[in-house]
């Protein structure tokens, strides 16, 4: 019979590290009540005779940490169950420490072993409070014995040497055998972890490939019928009807929607897999900023978005970068500043130097913002704002894409907004001349 798995929660069955990590709790505080009852069994041979108050000491030694770890079965809260556990021990040896000696107690020892059992378990909160309650402990015992407010020693002094030597080995039998269990059962975790993280990396091995095997498999038709579409929107021998070529403009649109949303994921598996190489080199703004702003331009005049250019007339900045991959995140930014604005509002490009290594590039909006509880995830892949109402179409991986190529580039990215009166996206590069200097 697994008598150790009955104290498993179970809630905590079928996860193995849940399972093992409870496991080895109950198995440490059993080991705790196997330890004293052994204590219990040694001083029944060294002395002639026990009070009666010892014996109950004894047994709500052996009883506390098996109800630790029915309480721990119960709730499932393993913090809980060791504080009680711990609190519980504490006190009793206090107890025994009262009326055997005070701060010169043989039962001291056992203080130490508890609370070297909590720092086996590795959570901060719990020895904190059981090494408070400690040190209060100890004050008191202190206190007791100066103030001569303890008792008669129950413990003679013929008795004394087998009696320390009792609690001594059992101090040093529970840390160690306790000790042994969890470290042992972290071991298991830890070969759990490492096949879970080996099984994790195989997944996002497939996944990768998958998607760039599908995204080339898609962009192949694409390809095509963006081609298709443009031979029928020029075809001089049978025009098409004003009816059929706003079909052929709805295809089009469509069509570029799908490539563009393929080109995203391919460009994600790309940078997970390692794939991407950069061509680091010294690129001027103006050169980064114009071109980008050019290729918004139509979208925002149907927007009736106004188009602010301050970066470039500073032409003398010149950044460490990948001109593609720059040129990339600049137009993801710009793009997303437009979709997301309202009719008529602005879109500003600015450039200032922060700090002497840094140059920041920013994008600032008049739309909405961005609320409170959607900053935390906005540059997580697949997280797109708007997608509640429907009113924006995407992926949600421009951001999430121009985050990591702006890591790779050893850049930085961020934003600042309030909500209703608009957002400013940034990015940082190092400026070449400080690059060169530094290499």
């Amino acid at each position: 019979m697994d008598v150790i798995g009955w104290f498993v929660p179970p809630a905590a069955l079928d996860d193995p590290r849940k399972n093992t990590r409870h496991r080895g709790i109950a198995k440490s505080l059993l080991t705790i009540s196997l330890v004293v009852s052994l204590m219990l069994l040694g001083l029944i041979v060294v002395r002639e005779a026990m009070p009666a108050a010892e014996y109950a000491l004894f047994a709500a030694g052996i009883i506390t940490p098996v109800l630790g770890a029915l309480l721990i079965r119960a709730t499932g809260d393993i913090s809980l169950g060791m504080v009680l556990t711990n609190i519980g021990g504490i006190v009793i040896i206090g107890v025994w420490a009262f009326l055997s000696g005070g701060i010169n107690s043989i039962a001291l020892p056992g203080f130490l072993a508890n609370l070297a059992l909590q720092s086996t378990f590795g959570n901060t909160a719990i020895l904190l409070v059981t090494g408070a309650l400690l040190a209060a402990v100890l004050v008191f015992l202190y206190a007791a014995t100066i103030l001569d407010w303890l008792p008669v020693n129950m413990i003679t002094n013929a008795e004394m040497p087998g009696m320390m030597l009792t609690a001594m080995l059992g101090s040093v039998g529970m840390v160690v055998l306790a000790g042994v269990t969890v470290a042992r059962d972290r071991s298991t975790v830890k070969r759990l972890l490492r096949s879970a993280q080996h099984a994790a990396e195989q997944s996002s091995r497939a996944k990768t490939v998958f998607l760039t095997s599908v995204s080339n498999e898609f962009r192949t038709p694409l390809i095509a019928i963006r081609e298709l579409v443009e031979k029928l929107r020029t075809e001089k021998a049978n025009p098409l009807t004003n009816e059929q070529l706003a079909s052929v403009e709805r295809i089009a649109t469509a069509g570029e929607h799908l490539l563009g949303l393929v080109t995203q994921v391919l460009d994600m598996s790309r940078i997970e897999s390692g794939e991407l190489r950069l061509n680091m080199e010294p690129v001027r703004c103006t050169d980064l900023i114009l071109p980008c702003l050019a290729l918004v331009e139509i979208e925002a005049q149907a927007k009736q978005i106004q188009l602010i250019d301050k970066g470039s007339a500073m032409p003398g900045w010149v950044v460490w970068a990948d001109r593609a991959l720059i040129k990339k995140v600049l137009l993801n930014l710009i793009s997303n500043a437009i979709t997301f604005n309202r009719a008529g509002g602005s879109v500003t490009v600015s450039c200032e130097r922060k700090g002497t290594a840094y140059l920041r590039i920013s994008i600032a909006d008049t739309g909405p913002g961005v609320s409170p509880e959607r900053r935390n995830d906005l540059f997580e892949p697949f997280s797109r704002l708007g997608a509640e109402s429907g009113n924006v179409q995407g992926a949600g991986l421009s951001l999430a894409i121009s985050k990591q190529l702006m890591d790779r580039m050893r850049g930085k990215i961020g934003f600042d907004s309030v909500e209703g009166l608009g957002s400013t996206f940034w990015v940082e590069l190092p400026l070449a001349e400080t690059h060169a200097t530094q290499g």
